[in-house]
């Protein structure tokens, strides 16, 4: 029996913008564009919430520091084997900005950089991987 482990990003997005992070040193796919996001934990199921939906919310609090407060929309999901062998399955959501308060406060040891680009800015981003760009066609 294959085992996963479970990861959500969300792809926020502001006045036709999207919020786009730099992936870290040391971790998968380093030095690429992608949404905010990261793995789900047991802390996310309790009180049975929707569990995907909790992780999304506190990945993004601890990656950008964004109370999302608007409607999370699932977008798509994906499965690939990380750069260290491990069984990914990738639950992407979607996020427009409409209510919460857009203050940005990245955390420095996850998020060493952070951007507000276009669909055409990002499909042209030389740092923006095919997957990411998938994502984006799909929303736009």
């Amino acid at each position: 029996m294959d085992k996963f482990l479970v990861v959500v990003e969300c792809a926020i997005e502001f006045k036709e913008k999207f919020l786009f992070i730099k992936r870290p040193k040391g971790v998968h796919a380093e030095g690429l564009l992608s949404f905010p996001g990261g793995k789900v934990e047991s802390e996310d199921g309790k009180n049975n919430n929707d569990i995907l939906l909790q992780a999304v919310k506190r990945e993004v609090f601890e990656e950008v520091g964004l109370n999302l407060v608007d409607p999370i929309h699932f977008l798509t999901s994906s499965y690939f084997i990380d750069s260290h062998d491990v069984k990914v399955l990738d639950v992407i959501f979607h996020c427009e900005i409409k209510n919460s308060t857009l203050e940005i406060t990245p955390s420095r040891r996850e998020v060493p950089e952070y951007y507000w680009l276009t669909v055409s800015e990002v499909l042209s981003h030389q740092d923006a991987p095919v997957w990411l760009k998938h994502y984006i066609s799909l929303i736009h």
